[in-house]
């Protein structure tokens, strides 16, 4: 879907009037079938308040109704948009069980913990929805970055830890071990890459969205199409279940079908909790990766790493 653009602060009066009056003829908060998050009084963290959704609306129409919302910040009280008053472009683009939410260069400029107060209200706000699983965040089109300015990906209301209502926002560095293709396709090359990172991604998310990424180095390549979107990365019982876009079937090189399977594989089962790994395509592991047949978990595969 196209790119929606949001009508921002500056703009919103007259929408919002008219929003709240058609909310009141609706009997107001009793007909509530919505939560928006809030910068609450206490600036360190957001609070939900009851929002009343139209039956009426497409999801396209619902996400840009809530976006507004967010946006407008709440009528009354102290609370206050959790939406820095900084940004004046927010743009949304609904995929396939996701949302891109779009700010403009002013978001780069507010500090940090306000930065993660805004991510964890639009992407709670969001995940709320039956058709939203997760949301990704870009400034002016390009993905944003955390501190390593590594990319943040996909983020659902788990990325963000709750503690007596606060937001814990702990950046933290760690390094992981990760496999890409050779020069020829065929090999996996080893590679260790150190990591900043927010403390609130699992690990196991952490390792597929470094993957995509592809390698920090000239004699390693990368295994997947860029364009693949992260919808999940869970781990249960050893494990891992990794639940990717339809693109990532689309090959656009010369890596192997092992190798980009085992790209994944490897890596993940370098950490400690990780035994096997599922790969799931649109929640379904009834697919093929060329000869490469995705319906049961894959081990580790030392053959194919390069001395």
């Amino acid at each position: 879907m196209n790119r929606m653009p949001i009508i921002t602060k500056t703009a919103a009066t007259a929408l919002v009037c008219l929003i709240m009056c058609a909310c009141s003829g609706r009997g107001g908060i009793e007909d509530a079938n919505a939560y928006v998050y809030d910068l609450a009084e206490d600036p360190s963290y957001i609070e939900k308040c009851e929002y009343h959704l139209s039956e009426d609306e497409d999801l396209s129409e619902r996400v840009g109704d809530l976006l507004q919302r967010l946006i407008d910040g709440p009528s009354g009280g102290r609370a206050m948009s959790a939406v820095p008053q900084e940004i004046t472009s927010v743009t949304y683009r609904v995929g396939a069980q996701t949302v891109n939410v779009d700010f403009d260069a002013a978001f780069l400029d507010v500090p940090q913990l306000r930065k993660v107060l805004c991510e964890a209200a639009v992407v709670r706000t969001l995940c709320q929805l039956d058709d939203v699983y997760a949301v990704s965040f870009s400034v002016d089109s390009v993905p944003l970055c955390d501190s390593g300015n590594v990319p943040i990906g996909l983020l659902t209301p788990d990325s963000f830890v709750e503690n007596d209502g606060a937001m814990i926002n702990a950046y933290e560095r760690t390094t992981l071990t990760l496999y890409f293709a050779d020069e020829d396709g065929q090999m996996l090359v080893e590679k260790t890459q150190n990591i900043t990172y927010n403390g609130n991604i699992p690990t196991d998310r952490l390792v597929v969205d470094n993957i995509l990424s592809g390698p920090d180095s000239t004699d390693a390549f990368a295994t997947i199409d860029p364009a693949t979107s992260v919808i999940s990365v869970t781990t249960q019982d050893g494990i891992c279940y990794v639940n990717l876009s339809r693109v990532f079937l689309n090959k656009t090189s010369n890596v192997s079908d092992e190798v980009i399977i085992y790209s994944l594989v490897n890596s993940l089962t370098e950490l400690g909790n990780v035994n096997k790994v599922q790969i799931l395509i649109d929640g379904s592991k009834d697919e093929r990766l060329g000869v490469m047949d995705l319906a049961s978990p894959f081990e580790r595969n030392l053959e194919l790493i390069k001395q």
